[in-house]
C-alpha cells in the first residue's frame, strides 16, 4: 500500500478489522502464522502505534468538553513538552480545526446523552483531528463512514482524500461506500472469509473481474458489484464456470493473476534488502511522562465533574440531604449510658455506611469511561 487511499472492503465479518490491525500493529505479531508487517521496507512492531495514527470505529471523545479542548487534550499527551511549548500546541490544534472545516464548532461541547452537542459527521472529524495532532504519515482508519448519512459519509471520504493528496499514507476499512466515495480510491483491497480475492487499483478492479466472467449491469455501482460477486449473488456469464464454482475459486484466481505475481515479485526484492536489519530499530519512546500523563488526564476529569450535573450537583445535594437526615435523627442524643454509646455507635454505622455506598456510584462512571482512559 504506497501514499494514497488505501480501501479494504468486504462484508461483514469478512476480516477487515482483523487486516487492518494488524496492519497497524494492534494485534500480537506471535498469533501470524506467516508473514511479517513492512513500513518503507522494513519489519515493524507494536511500536508503529507510536508513530502513527489509529482512529477506532466508534468516536471516542469526552462529552463535557469542547471540540477544541478535545484536540487540546490530544496535544498535551502527544506533543512532547520540551520540544513543543504551550503556544505551538496552540498553533497546532487551531491549524486541525480548520484543516477539518470545524472551526464552527470548535467551541461547542461534544455532547452527551444529557447534554446536545454536535453533529455526527463532526464527532467523526474530531475523532480523526485527535490523530492527525501529531501529523503522522499514516494513518488507519476502521469503518470511517459507519452510522454517517450518505452526505455526511461522502464528506468525510471528501476529507481523507484531501489528506492523502499531502503525502499520507491513509489505509482504511469501508462496508459498501456508494459511488462518489468508491472514485476516490486509489487501491483497493477486497476481502472474503478472511481471504484476499483482489489487491491492486481500484480502477482497474472492474475490468479485474469482467475477465474472470462477472459482467457489470448498467447503472449499477461498482462496489455493490464487487459485493455480489464475493457474496455469490452474481454468476460468472461463462458457462463451464457455476456460481458455487466462482465462489470458492476466487481467491484461487487472485493466485493465479499478474497482479499477485507483480505484488509477490515485490515482497521478494524487499525480503532480500531487509536481511539482517529487523533488530537494528531502536523502540519507540512515549512523548510525555507518566506523571505529565496524570496531571493531564486529572485536569480532564475535573472538568468532566464540574461540567456534569449528574455527577457533582445531584451528588452534593444527596450528600446534604443525608447529613440534615441523620443530624435530625441524632439531634440531641442524651449522655447517660448505655443509650449514649449505641446511639454514638449507630451514628457512626450511618456515616460509614454512606461514605462506603457513595463511593460505588464512581464504579459505573468507570465502566462508561473505561474506553476513553
Amino acid at each position: 500500500m504506497k501514499p494514497g487511499m488505501n480501501a479494504i472492503m468486504g462484508a461483514t465479518g469478512s476480516g477487515k478489522t482483523s487486516l487492518l490491525d494488524v496492519i497497524a500493529g494492534r494485534k500480537n505479531p506471535a498469533g501470524l502464522r506467516q508473514g511479517h508487517v513492512l513500513v518503507n521496507g522494513r519489519l515493524v512492531t507494536s511500536d508503529l502505534r507510536l508513530s502513527s495514527a489509529y482512529v477506532v470505529q466508534d468516536d471516542i471523545l469526552m462529552g463535557t468538553l469542547s471540540v477544541r479542548e478535545n484536540l487540546m487534550f490530544s496535544a498535551n499527551l502527544r506533543l512532547n513538552p520540551k520540544r513543543y511549548s504551550s503556544s505551538d500546541k496552540t498553533s497546532r490544534v487551531e491549524a486541525v480545526v480548520e484543516d477539518l472545516g470545524l472551526t464552527d464548532c470548535a467551541d461547542t461541547k461534544i455532547g452527551t446523552e444529557f447534554l446536545r452537542g454536535v453533529s455526527g459527521g463532526e464527532r467523526k472529524r474530531c475523532s480523526i483531528g485527535m490523530e492527525l495532532i501529531t501529523s503522522p504519515s499514516l494513518l488507519f482508519l476502521d469503518e470511517p463512514t459507519t452510522g454517517l448519512d450518505s452526505n455526511t459519509a461522502n464528506c468525510i471520504i471528501g476529507l481523507l482524500h484531501k489528506l492523502s493528496r499531502r503525502g499520507k499514507t491513509v489505509i482504511f476499512s469501508i462496508h459498501q461506500p456508494r459511488y462518489s466515495i468508491f472514485k476516490l480510491f486509489d487501491h483497493l483491497t477486497l476481502m472474503h472469509k478472511g481471504e484476499i480475492v483482489y489487491a491492486g487499483a481500484a480502477d482497474h478492479a472492474l475490468e479485474y473481474f469482467t475477465d474472470l466472467g462477472y459482467q457489470i449491469e448498467a447503472f449499477n455501482n461498482p462496489a455493490d458489484f464487487f459485493m455480489d460477486i464475493t457474496n455469490g449473488e452474481a454468476a460468472p456469464t461463462q458457462e463451464t464456470m457455476t456460481a458455487v464454482e466462482s465462489k470458492t475459486s476466487l481467491m484461487l484466481k487472485y493466485h493465479q493473476s499478474h497482479l499477485y505475481q507483480n505484488v509477490m515479485e515485490e515482497l521478494e526484492h524487499i525480503d532480500q534488502s531487509i536481511t539482517g536489519e529487523a533488530n537494528g530499530d531502536e523502540t519507540a519512546q512515549y512523548a510525555t511522562s507518566f506523571l505529565f500523563q496524570m496531571r493531564v488526564v486529572c485536569g480532564r476529569t475535573v472538568k468532566n465533574i464540574l461540567r456534569n450535573p449528574q455527577t457533582s450537583y445531584a451528588q452534593l445535594a444527596l450528600n446534604i440531604f443525608f447529613s440534615l437526615l441523620v443530624g435530625l435523627i441524632y439531634y440531641q442524643m442524651p449522655l447517660t449510658l448505655p443509650e449514649a454509646l449505641q446511639n454514638r455507635s449507630g451514628a457512626f454505622f450511618f456515616l460509614i455506611i454512606n461514605m462506603v455506598f457513595g463511593n460505588l456510584s464512581a464504579v459505573e462512571l468507570f465502566i462508561n469511561e473505561r474506553v476513553i482512559f
